[in-house]
Parts: structure tokens; sequence; C-alpha cells
């Protein structure tokens, strides 16, 4: 980029250089100059292309006019391509010569005379028009103009945008500390990819370092040596100076560790050696959260350290910290940092207009043209938490592949690099691509990203960084792809991030915790790894305080703990550290020790005969305890994954290794506590294509599935597998659409339109130019349009052309009015028009007055809701004319009609907001907007028009009252960030929700339950449709694959239902057991009394059990034995409104107003996740009879608890099949492929869907 720009001729080479050399003293850095090595063209590059977007970015013209410039063709251009960019224009006269007609306007520098008079006045109209180098930052042209993953660097501050309003506070803030005095540490809390650390590097240090009353200190990250980095920063700022400051009192060694004013002596004699005086110096430690996981002795050494030298008084050190918001608390609690005090400033998330700063002005400076529309597309794909570092890496892949022409265009960014999402993943894979690592080097590099992650509180994945020393060498070259393509970071880049490449020291760490989510191979990879990793960080701390005190036995392991911890050694001894491993191995030497004290003990009292007995006896009994230990261990970490970890799928595996390995009861509750996860959805067939689909289709009635793929279609028998019939064009398809009877119509990019189906003739005919197709109601009429106003209408039985209609202008769209039988077309002046096919004239003409983005019909066919920007407008569709017009505060992606309710609906994509408005007159519902919390993808009404969900960025989907206008319930589908879309059953009853990271699920429509496993495929999923009557589920991915699933709705645990025809209201409260006291034994009264339970309700009282509930407990006491054994607490998250104690299962039910749960009555175990509702209809009946019946005198809903299907030896392998995974050595979800699953399936199913030709490559086509 050049700040300023010297035009000039070849022949005025000296005056030219005298300019820009008095320019550099004035301050202005960033020049260009053609003949300059080094601000001028680079070798290689198009000479004019280069000059254009040297102008482009330039801010000022100096324009050196002599007979020669004047005369130069070249001159001419440059100045006329300067005023037409609206720059300022400077003329410096030079020598005698007529100045061009077009200066004749401008202000004039003359140097003919009074040389440096004339320099002044040029500085001066420099600054006049703005142009004061103090002002502004020059863009080092060494630096890329979008950084990529790295954060800012305080050279990056002249492309650094989109944050200046919280730069401007935190400068504000600091000011204010070190004017007024009182906290000295100010921590800038943001979200994982808010831009913390670039703000700080390019933002806010880049400011202070130009005030001279501020001394800043180079930025430190803690690491794991947080002593070791403060070092080297006051290091680094003596070097300076002719001082040396005493830094070994930082060490942790006994001798210094009393010295906690070490660091504020170290800062005053900095202050003195740099002549500062008293003035304020800045410590700037970026990523603080780092502390919490560094070396306990060195961050408890720092933090002292820091403690007392922004504290002391008097004292000059302020310290400003980021941090990640979701360590706030943790950090707030840490015994480090109590009594602490500190200014906090939160970073929020961006907003759109703050992208579009970060897409266009580096560019403006770079001297880069972006195409018209990429800036809007790049903003509208920001929805997800991850959309900062997906976008900064996205323009950095951009720029540096496709910036060297000076333009970078929208082709280039949706299909060469894939989007924002696709970036990431895409620059991943071609690192593995190019380097073509064996299988022996994918599997180190496997084990080296686990050692370059952590597992937060909230199940996300966080980086931590390990030593390059620490990488075998056979991987070596990999790590160094991945460094030069930032998506990995040396240690040695902390500080200048441009020399790749890991050396035999330092550190390594992933350049953005996006990473862990956009590579969907790393994904897969960690989580399948996932239980390795949350044991290894939950048993570090114990393995630690052992390492500090060996001979407490009382911290070794034992038992299921114990037997866990040798399955890891012997799987991964190598990935455990030598702190880890020699605490499993001195706990496996005390077990036997203690096994061996114990069986010697015995046997020295034992005869010989009883000897041989006992060692059987032991055997036994050894082999039921270690099996009774891996019940457990299997039972805790299915409970983990369903509870913590929120993984269905590998909480279902565990349960069924429960069940295949115990019996009766055990089993059975094993058996629920897998069926309520799986909900009857099964896997029944896989199609494999010839290439990915485009687009599926499928039809509500029917189990068909019609699959565009590039230039052919395919239409798919979904109960057998086999291709019914297809097509081919010779140019790409644009669209396809299918009818109730089977009938297809595809669409090609050379209008050539073809009518199909199975057994059908092909009929082909041309449309040249067309964009659209549309079908009427009637199935009978097919309408295509081109946007030159070219629209013709098709008999879809013969495909004869029923008629032709030949706009004057251009339309943007056409579409059938309803069941009317005319035709709405609009163009984009705003103008619409609705006219029957067979007449030559509309039969309504209207100006909306803006330009229509789109439009929505009402149930009835007679309103039309339109929207441009922020203006809505509702039309009176048969009279042609605009009914209202009203404003929405964001403005409106899309609008529809809510069905039978006289309510229209319009939502904001980026901004995640959605509006209800009166279909009357466009007054609004409610006065605050349904805020989803993320960016919006879906809104989809329920087909009463009582209810909407929206679904989007942030995993989550919504159901909103559209009644109330509040959230009725909510979703989570997987776990981090993710984009969900969804789609409603015809019945509104249930939601099918996928997204790319998480694969699709099937959810309850009223309560938001999830009612099935995640359905995934190996490769990540593109999309997912129900078929045949809803009852079937089709998904397809990224690749090749279609999975069929089939639902089995009895074993689905919950459902709308019919009230009772005996039902009656029960709203009386459940007696306590003070009141039935005359009831009661005296004996249990007493033990009763004993347990503080006299208060408690009885919820139900059957021979054997008495069910007891106090707020959100229940407590079971039995009557089978003069004991009364009381089990321990049942708890539920609100107040206990009802249970249920089932003697035949010996399951206890509880509900309250808003969930309910199933316990098994006697091991006290919870058996299903917590069910959440809130359609428990408080006040209204209950009745506990194969599940849970609640109603009210007009509804009712049932809640069934179903038993995964027990009848075969190895019901895990049954999950398999109707899962289509399985768990690998590991313990991670392994998701099979065709081959994989029907292999498994065909013992069961002779014939499985897709299974018919395994060793082809698509299937049964």
């Amino acid at each position: 980029m050049s700040g300023i720009f010297i035009s000039h001729s070849s022949r005025d080479h000296s005056d030219a250089e005298d300019v820009a050399a008095r320019l550099r003293g004035q301050g202005y850095q960033s020049l260009f100059l053609d003949f300059d090595p080094a601000d001028g063209i680079p070798a290689g590059r198009n000479w004019e292309r280069e000059i254009y977007a040297r102008l482009r970015a330039c801010s000022g013209v100096v324009l050196l006019c002599s007979e020669h410039s004047m005369a130069s063709d070249w001159c001419f251009a440059e100045i006329t391509h300067a005023r037409a960019l609206g720059k300022h224009l400077f003329p410096v006269i030079i020598s005698a010569c007529e100045l061009r007609p077009l200066l004749q306007d401008t202000q004039t520098t003359d140097l003919r005379g009074d040389r440096e008079a004339g320099f002044q006045r040029l500085w001066r109209g420099l600054r006049s028009a703005g142009l004061d180098p103090a002002d502004a930052f020059d863009w080092d042209i060494d630096r890329p103009p979008y950084p990529g993953l790295t954060p800012f660097i305080d050279r990056d501050a002249a492309v650094f945008f989109g944050r200046d309003e919280e730069q401007r506070n935190c400068l504000d803030r600091l000011e204010q500390m070190s004017r007024y005095g009182g906290d000295r540490l100010l921590l800038l809390a943001g979200a994982s990819g808010s831009g913390k650390s670039s703000l700080v590097r390019a933002g806010v240090i880049p400011k202070l370092a130009r005030m001279p009353e501020w001394l800043v200190l180079e930025p430190m990250r803690p690491r794991q040596d947080p002593l070791e980095a403060l070092s080297g920063v006051l290091r680094r700022a003596f070097e300076t100076t002719s001082d040396t400051p005493n830094l070994q009192l930082f060490s942790t060694q006994p001798e210094c560790a009393d010295d906690d004013q070490a660091l504020a002596v170290a800062i005053a004699q900095l202050q003195l050696a740099a002549d500062h005086g008293d003035k304020p110096v800045l410590l700037v430690i970026d990523q603080l959260e780092e502390l919490l996981t560094a070396d306990k002795e060195a961050a408890a050494r720092f933090v002292s350290l820091l403690k007392l030298a922004v504290t002391c008084e008097p004292g000059q050190l302020f310290c400003l910290a980021t941090l990640r918001s979701d360590h706030l608390a943790a950090l707030q609690s840490h015994p480090l940092w109590q009594q602490t005090r500190f200014l906090e400033l939160t970073l929020g998330p961006m907003t759109p207009s703050h992208f579009a700063e970060i897409i266009a002005r580096p560019a403006q400076v770079a001297g880069i043209e972006l195409e018209s529309g990429l800036v809007e597309t790049m903003v509208r794909d920001t929805g997800t938490a991850d959309a900062l570092p997906l976008l900064a890496f996205t323009l950095n892949r951009l720029w540096r592949d496709f910036g060297s022409d000076g333009r970078i265009t929208l082709a280039e960014y949706r299909d060469r690099i894939g989007g924002l999402e696709g970036s990431i993943r895409q620059e991943a894979e071609a690192v593995l691509a190019s380097q073509a690592p064996d299988a022996g080097q994918l599997v180190e590099l496997r084990r080296m990203f686990r050692n370059l992650v952590r597992v937060d509180a909230a199940g996300n994945y966080t980086r931590r960084a390990m030593q390059l020393r620490d990488i075998p060498a056979s991987i070596r070259p990999l790590i160094e792809a991945f460094i030069s393509a930032r998506l990995l970071v040396s240690g040695q880049e902390e500080s200048d991030a441009e020399a790749p490449g890991p050396s035999g020291t330092g550190t390594l760490e992933v350049a953005h915790e996006a990473l862990f989510r956009a590579w969907d191979k790393l994904k897969r990879w960690l989580d399948e790894d996932r239980a390795f990793l949350l044991w290894r960080q939950h048993i570090a701390p114990d393995a630690e305080a052992w390492h500090a005190r060996p001979k407490e036995q009382g911290l070794l392991l034992r038992g299921g703990p114990l037997a866990e911890a040798e399955r890891w050694l012997d799987e991964r001894s190598d990935e455990l550290g030598e702190v880890l491993g020699r605490f499993i191995l001195a706990s496996r030497k005390l077990a036997r020790r203690n096994r061996f004290i114990r069986r010697l003990g015995v046997a020295v009292i034992t005869l010989s005969l009883v000897l041989v007995t006992w060692l059987a006896f032991e055997l036994a009994q050894q082999r039921r305890e270690v099996l009774r230990q891996l019940v457990n261990s299997y039972w805790n970490i299915a409970i983990a994954a369903r509870d913590a970890e929120h993984n269905a799928l590998k909480a279902a595996h565990h349960f069924t290794r429960v069940a295949d390995r115990t019996a009766a009861t055990e089993r059975m509750n094993a058996l629920v506590s897998a069926g309520l996860l799986t909900g009857g959805v099964e896997l029944r067939g896989i199609i494999e294509l010839a290439q990915n689909a485009d687009e599926v289709q499928t039809l509500p009635g029917d189990s068909v599935a019609l699959i565009r793929m590039q230039q052919q279609a395919q239409l798919w028998d979904l109960t057998t597998g086999a291709m019914l019939a297809g097509t081919s064009h010779p140019d790409l398809l644009m669209h396809s659409a299918i009818t109730g009877g089977r009938r297809i119509v595809t669409l090609a990019r050379d209008g050539s339109l073809k009518l199909w189906g199975p057994s059908q003739p092909e009929i082909e005919q041309m449309h040249p130019g067309a964009r659209g197709i549309e079908i009427d109601q009637t199935g009978k009429r097919l309408l295509s349009w081109s946007e030159e106003g070219s629209i013709r209408l098709w008999s879809l039985a013969d495909g004869h052309e029923i008629s032709r209609t030949e706009l004057s202008k251009p339309v943007a769209d056409v579409r059938f009015l309803g069941s009317s039988g005319k035709l709405l077309a609009w163009s984009s002046d705003g103008m619409l028009q609705t006219w029957h096919p067979e007449g030559a004239q509309p039969t309504a003409r209207w100006n909306s007055g803006c330009k229509v983005q789109g439009t929505a019909l009402s149930p009835d066919n007679t309103g039309l809701v339109t929207w441009c920007g922020k203006t809505l407008m509702l039309h009176d569709a048969s009279a042609g004319r605009v009914i209202a017009s009203w404003l929405s505060a964001e403005p409106v992606d899309a609008a529809q009609f809510l069905p039978a309710s006289g309510v229209i609906f319009s939502w904001n994509e980026a901004q995640g907001r959605v509006r209800v408005w009166s279909a009357e007159d466009g007054k609004a519902r409610f006065d605050e907007p349904l805020q989803h919390g993320g960016s919006i993808a879906r809104a989809v009404p329920t087909a009463d028009g009582r209810h909407l969900v929206t679904s989007g960025s942030g995993n989550q989907i919504n159901l909103w009252d559209l009644e109330l206008g509040e959230l009725a319930a909510r979703g989570q589908h997987g776990s981090g960030a993710t984009l969900v879309r969804a789609r409603i059953s015809g019945d509104g009853e249930r939601i099918l929700a996928w997204s790319r990271e998480s694969g699709a699920r099937l959810w309850d429509s009223a309560t938001m339950n999830p009612l099935s496993l995640p359905l995934l495929h190996p490769v990540p999923i593109s999309g997912a449709r129900f078929f045949d009557h809803d009852q079937g589920i089709l998904s397809w991915d990224q690749g090749t694959s279609l999975r069929i699933w089939r639902r089995n709705p009895p074993r689905e645990a919950t459902a709308p239902a019919a009230p009772p025809t005996d039902a009656t209201r029960n709203t009386a409260e459940a007696a306590s057991v003070a009141d039935q006291i005359n009831s009661l034994p005296l004996s249990l009264i007493d033990r009763l009394r004993r347990a503080g339970l006299l208060n408690y309700r009885i919820l139900n009282r059957q021979n054997e059990m008495l069910l007891l509930a106090s707020d959100t407990k229940a407590r079971t006491v039995g009557l089978d034995t003069d004991a009364y054994p009381i089990s321990a607490p049942l708890t539920l998250d609100e107040r206990i409104r009802g249970g249920f104690f089932d003697a035949d299962s010996g399951r206890i039910l509880l509900w309250g107003d808003s969930s309910v749960r199933l316990w098994d009555g006697v091991s006290s175990r919870a058996l299903g996740a917590l069910m959440r509702s809130d359609v428990l209809f408080p006040g209204g009946g209950a009745r506990a009879a194969e599940g849970l019946l609640i109603w009210e005198p007009q509804r009712a809903r049932l809640w069934r608890w179903p038993a995964l299907d027990g009848g075969e030896s190895n019901v895990e392998l049954r999950l398999s099949r109707v899962s289509g995974t399985r768990l690998d050595p590991q313990d991670g979800i392994k998701i099979l492929d065709r081959e994989e699953w029907c292999e498994t399936v065909k013992a069961k199913q002779p014939a499985p869907v897709g299974c018919g030709s395994i060793g082809s490559t698509h299937g049964n086509q």
C-alpha cells in the first residue's frame, strides 16, 4: 500500500527521489515510486495493473509537474484515474510547463523559487487534507493485509479494523487508571475467537507506544513457565539501556521466594535506566488463562510478584491482560487470585458492520479490489461462534492464493476455497495431501494433536502447548508444512510470526481453536479420543499430588479406577508421561502387594485341601469382582457420556455393554437406558452414488428420493435401494422437481427441460435462458421463466406448451399465485404484476416502491407479503395494491405467513432475530424480537401456527410460543459451535435437525427432547429429509452416501395423546407423613422420625414400598423388612409434583411441572437423562401405566421408557446395526462405512438395502 503516490515522469528521476526523501523525513513512510526497489513494483508483477492498484490504495497523489510529465500519456492516465477515485491531488511544479486543463482548478505548489518555502506549503496542504502521518499507521508491505489465524501484531496496526470503539474504551480506561489512581490491573475478557489478542497487540499497544508518557513492554504469554516469559520481556526491555537487572530474583528457588518486591524493583530500575521518570509502564499479558494450567509453583510466584507490583505505592506498573470469558469465574475462585483487585472490560461479539470493515478496509489499504457482492456474501456467512477466526483464515487464504493480481472474486471465495466453513478444512486437507503421510505418520500426527488439546468444563476443545523436542522426527516435515500454512504456530513465532518451522527447542500449538471444530478429520479424531483426554485430565491432579507426596499410599488408585488406568497404560503408555505412568505402576504394585498379603494370610491358616477349594473360590470371586468393576466402569462411563459429555452414542454403546454382561433387573435397567437414547430409529440401508449429490428431494407420502448430481438426475426407491429411473443433460442441472405421481422435471443451464419418470416416456423441450421452474398445486402444469421476462406454461401430462408470455422488462422471479390459476411476477425495480397465462395483458400491475427481495403468499392465496431492506409490505394480490407497509428494526432476509392465524413472521439471518406482525395492519405482536442466540438458518412454523422452530448457529434449536412471544423449549444439537438446520414433520410433532459436525437427529417438537441417537455418516452430513408419511428419514453427506433410517414411534420417549375418557382433574396436594401418622406402624414412624422424613409428602404407597418427597428430593422406604431401608435421595431440578412406584419392574417415576425422570428403585440410579417439557399441564391429571400420561381436558401427553430390544445375545452388536456405529479400541465412536455395516447386518438381515454389490463403487447403480 502507498499512503502517498508520487506521479512523475521517468525523466524527472532525481526530483522524485528528493521529494520521496523529504516525505519520509516528515514521517510519511508508506510511499510509492515505480523505480524504488523498496516501495515500487515487485518483480514479476503487471506494471499497469500495479500502478492502478496503488492508486486505489493511496490516500493522496503528489504530482511532479514538468514538461515531461505533462506530455506523458501515463502521467495523464494516473491523474484522471486518481480524480475518478476521489483522491487528493497535490500538483508540485518542478520546472516550467503548461498544466493540463483538468489541473486548472487545483491549488499548486511551486518549487522553482524558494524551494524550502514551497515544501513547507506542501506539508501544510497534506495535513490540512487529513494526511497527517501522526494520525495513521503505515502498512508494512512485508506483512499480509490479512494475518490469518495468528493474532495481529503491532506492525499490523494499519490493517486492523472493526474494533474502534473497544480500542477507545481500553485506552480511556488505562488513561483513567494512570491519571486518577486506584486499580492498576485491567482484564479484557471475551469469548474464544473474539479477537482479544489482536485488539491489544494491533489496536492498543501501537497507540500507547506513540504516547511519550507511556513505556510499553513487549507482550508476553504465560505458557507453562510465566516467570521465564516475564524475565524475557524485561531482559529485552533493558537491552536498549546500559543497565542490567537482577532477573534471578524471579526464580522459584527458596532463597528468592520471599522477595515479592522483585518485579516492582525491576520496573523502577527500568524507569530510571530508560530516563522515563515516574511515568507509567504497561505490562501486557496475553491469554492470562494459561496461568491456570501453568507450573503451579511458577504461577504462584508470578502472581505474587504481579500482585505486589500493581498495588505497591508509589508504583507505576500497570497491567493489561486478555482472558477468555469462560475462564473468568475459575480465575476469580482460584486461590492465587483471591483478594486480587482488577477492573474488567468485556469484548462483545462482532456485528455485521464490524465484519464488513474487517473484510473491506484492509483490502483498500493494500490496493486489492473485492468483487461486488463478496463482502456481503462473506458477512452473511459469519453466523457461527467461530466466525472471526474462520473469517481471518479465509481472508488470508484469499489474499495469499488469489491476491497477486490485485483482485479477489466471489467465485474464488465460494468455489475455489469452499467459503468460510470450507477454507480451514480444505487447507488442512491440502497440507496432508501434499505431504502424503503413510499410516505410521498419521498415527504419530494424531498422537501429537492429542497433546495439543484439552477439554474444558463446557466440553469444548481448547489448545495447549507441547515441546517441539517431543515431536517424532518422522513427522517433522509434516509439522513444518502445517506451520507454513499457519495452522500450527511454533514458539519462535510468538514475537515475530515470520519464520515458520520447528526447531529443537520451543513450543508448538494450534494457531486457533477454530481448527478443532472446522477440520472434520481432526474433530473426528478428537471425538474418538475424548474418553482418553477426559480421563487423562481427570487423573492428572491425583498423579501430581502423589508425585509431591509419594509415601502417602492413600493417594494411589484402587478398584475400578485402577482397572481403567491399567487399560490406558496398556493401550497408550507412551502418551501418559513419566509422572502419570509411575503413578499407575505404583498403584498396581500396591494392589498386587495387598492381594498377596491377603492371600498369604489365608494360606497360613488353611489346610491344603481347603487351600485348593479356597483358591478356586478366590478365582471365581476375582472373576466376579473384575466383572463387577468392569460393569461399574461401563455404567459410569455411560452416565458421564450421557450427562456430562452429551455424547448419546457413546453412552448407548456402554449401556449395551452393561446389558451384555449382566442379567435380570440390572440388564433391563441398561436396556431401558439405552432404549431412551435410541428411540427406535434404525438404519435400514446405505446407498452409494456415483458422485456427490447437489440436491435431494423426497415426497411426503412416498418412499422415493430424487437426486440431482451435476448433469444428471436419478430417482431411487428407498424401500429396495434400487434406482427406478434417471436422465442426463448436456449442461449443468439448475433445478429439479417431482410430483406425487412420480412425474419429474429437470432444467439445465442451457435451457433444456425434461419431463420423465419411472415407466414414463422422456419428453424434452427447450426454453432458452430459463432460470427457474415451479409445479402448480394440482400437479398438472409446469411454469418456467427466464430473467429476460420469457414465461412459458407446460402440460406435465404430455409436455406440450400451453402458453407463452414475453414481458417487456426483466423479472426477478415468477411463481403460481396459489390455486387461483394466475401467475405472479416481480422485477428488480419493485414492479409486481399478475395475469392469467392465457391472457395477453396483466390482470393487475402495481409498484411496491422498492427493490423486492422476496415474496410469500398467504394460506388463502389472497394476501402477499414482500420485503426489501427493512421494509415489509402487505399486498392484496387479487386487486393488485399495497394494503400496508411497515419497518422492521433490522433488515429482513425472509418472511412468511403463519398457517391459519392471520400472522406474519420475518427474520434477520445474521442477527438471529424473528419478529411477529399482524397480517392485517403490520403491527408488531410483541415489543421485543424472538432472539435465537446466534444466526438463523431456518425458521419453520408448526402446522397449527401456534409455535415456531428456529435453527442456526450456536448448536441451538429453539421452539417459540407465538401466543406468548417467548421461548417454549430449547434443544442442543451437538457440542461446540455448529450451524443447525431443521425440518418439521407434516403433523408438526417431530423435528428433524442436522448439522455438518453433529449429524442428523429426531426431536419432539413440543418439548425439544431428542428422540433418537445422532444419525451419522463417516463424512460430514449435507442434509436430511422425512419420507413415507414421516416414518422414514433420509440423510446424505458431502461424499456420495445416502443413509435410509426408519422410525418406530411406539419406542419414542414422548408423544401427544388423547385425554382418557374418564379424565378427572387431580389438584389435591399429596398428604404428608405427619397427616397419615395414624395409619402407619409405630416402628415405621420411629424410623421416619429418626431419618427426618416426617414432613415429607407421601407420593405413592404400596405393600412393599413407600415413596416420599419434599421439595426437589424423593426417598423410598422399604416396607417388606422391619429395618425399613431408606434409599439415597432421588433429585429433580425442580419441586417434585408427583411420583409412582412400579412394583413389577422396581422402577420409580418422578415428575415436576416441567421435567420427568425414571429411576431404578433398588440402586437409586437414574435410568434416563432428564426429559424436559413445558407441557406437563400443571393442575391436570396424571396416571402411570406403561409410562406416564398427563392430561388436561383438551390435551394429553404420554411419556414412556421402552427398552432396547434385548432378545439378542449380543445387544451391543444390535446397536451397531441400528446406529451404523461401534466403539473403537479407544472408546471413541467409529462410524461404519457401507461395507462394514453390511457385514455387521447380514447375519440378521439377508439382503440389506444397498448391500447387493459391496465390491462396486456405487452400490446397486
